[in-house]
C-alpha cells in the first residue's frame, strides 16, 4: 500500500522543464550583468591610469621647462674677448645642433642655472638648454618635444649636445615673450640690452591614438624672469622717478 505513495512522491521531487529553463535564463540575465559591469569596470580603469600617466609626464614636462625659464641667466657682454657662461637670448641667432636641420626649433638658446651640482658632473650648474619638435621614433604622426641640453660651456673643442624626449603626440609649441605690455614672439637681448618679463610656453597635445588633438586649447605655462639686466633696471628708475613728478 505504500509504494504507489513512495513513487509519487518521486516524481513530484524534480524540476519542470519550464523552471530549468527559467532557471538559464536568469543565471544567463546574471551573467551578462555581471560581464558588462566588471569590463565596464576595468575599461574605466584603464582609462583612468592612462590619464594619470600622461598627466604625469605632462606635470614633469613642465616642471622641467619651468625651471629651465626661471633659472635664465643675464646675458653676457657680446663685446668681451674672455670666455662668458651665458650668452644672448635670441630667437634670431643661436647655436646649431643636429637637430636644427631635421626639426622645428621652438625656444632660443636658453643658458640657465637649472643644471645639478654632484661629485660625478664635472661642470657647473650654468647649461645651454633649446627645445625642438621632431618626428617620432614609433612612427606616429605628430611630434615629440626634445630638450638639448649642453652642460660643458667651455669645452675647447665643440661641446657634446645630449637630447632627451620628454614628450610625445606633440601637435604644435611655442614660446611667447612678454615686454612688460604685450607678448611678443621673437626676442634679441643683444639688440634691446633687455631680458622680458616674463615667458609663455605653450603647447597642444593630441590624444593617445594621435587621431586628433585632446582640447581646442594648448596648455600654457607663465614663468616669471627675475633676473634683469643694467639697461631694465635703468628703465624702471626711469620710469619710476617720471611718475613720481608732480
Amino acid at each position: 500500500m505504500n509504494r504507489p505513495r513512495l513513487q509519487a512522491r518521486r516524481t513530484t521531487a524534480g524540476f519542470t522543464l519550464l523552471e530549468l529553463l527559467l532557471a538559464t535564463a536568469v543565471a544567463a540575465i546574471v551573467l551578462l550583468v555581471i560581464n558588462t559591469t566588471f569590463f565596464g569596470a576595468l575599461r574605466l580603469h584603464n582609462a583612468t591610469h592612462e590619464k594619470i600617466d600622461d598627466d604625469l609626464v605632462l606635470q614633469r614636462t613642465l616642471g622641467i621647462i619651468r625651471r629651465d625659464l626661471a633659472g635664465l641667466r643675464l646675458p653676457g657682454n657680446p663685446q668681451a674677448t674672455t670666455y662668458q657662461l651665458a650668452g644672448q637670448l635670441s630667437t634670431e641667432d643661436n647655436t646649431t645642433n643636429e637637430l636644427d636641420n631635421v626639426a622645428e626649433r621652438i625656444t632660443p638658446d636658453l643658458y640657465t642655472g637649472s643644471a645639478k651640482i654632484d661629485g660625478w658632473t664635472p661642470f657647473s650648474e650654468v647649461q645651454m638648454v633649446s627645445y625642438f619638435l621632431a618626428a617620432a621614433t614609433d612612427g606616429r604622426p605628430n611630434k615629440d618635444l626634445v630638450r638639448v641640453v649642453t652642460r660643458n660651456l667651455l669645452a675647447a673643442t665643440e661641446p657634446l649636445a645630449e637630447q632627451q624626449r620628454l614628450l610625445n603626440n606633440v601637435v604644435a609649441a611655442g614660446l611667447q615673450f612678454f615686454d612688460g605690455e604685450n607678448w611678443q614672439d621673437s626676442w634679441d637681448s643683444a639688440t634691446s640690452s633687455t631680458l622680458p618679463a616674463a615667458i609663455k610656453f605653450s603647447v597642444l597635445l593630441a590624444a593617445r591614438d594621435g587621431s586628433a588633438p585632446r582640447t581646442t586649447d594648448p596648455v600654457e605655462l607663465v614663468v616669471p624672469i627675475i633676473v634683469k639686466t643694467t639697461q631694465t633696471a635703468a628703465d624702471e628708475a626711469a620710469a619710476a622717478a617720471a611718475s613720481s613728478q608732480p
